[in-house]
């Protein structure tokens, strides 16, 4: 049983074993590190995304607008995202442009 234990072979395989999980770990570390971030959203889509979230949930909020014309926006939102998300930019920014169309916030109905 000791010398079971203390096998030469067993011992190489279980250092090199963990050895090959670590080279290939930071190899994979190394290659997504050099690689672009994809799936980013732009800086210029973040803060319109912001505007743009504030403008629908004040006009819902205001009751000053019709629910679909709401609706759409938010789905225009979502399509903006995504353009944005996968590198369209301007094409974002004038989805985005298109929900300012809502205009300013009224006073809440009573």
């Amino acid at each position: 049983m000791f010398s079971l234990f203390f096998n030469r072979p067993l011992l190489r395989r279980h250092r090199v074993l963990p050895g090959l999980a670590i080279s290939a770990s930071l190899a994979m570390a190394i290659s997504s590190m050099a690689q672009e971030p994809k799936g980013h959203l732009a800086l210029a889509c973040s803060l319109r995304d912001i505007t743009v979230i504030t403008l629908i949930e004040d006009h819902g909020a205001a009751d000053d607008v019709p629910a679909d014309r709401l609706y759409s926006a938010a789905l225009t939102q979502l399509r903006a995202r995504s353009a944005c998300y996968v590198g369209r930019i301007e094409e974002a920014l004038a989805l985005y442009d298109s929900i300012l169309d809502l205009g300013p916030i009224q006073s809440a109905k009573r």
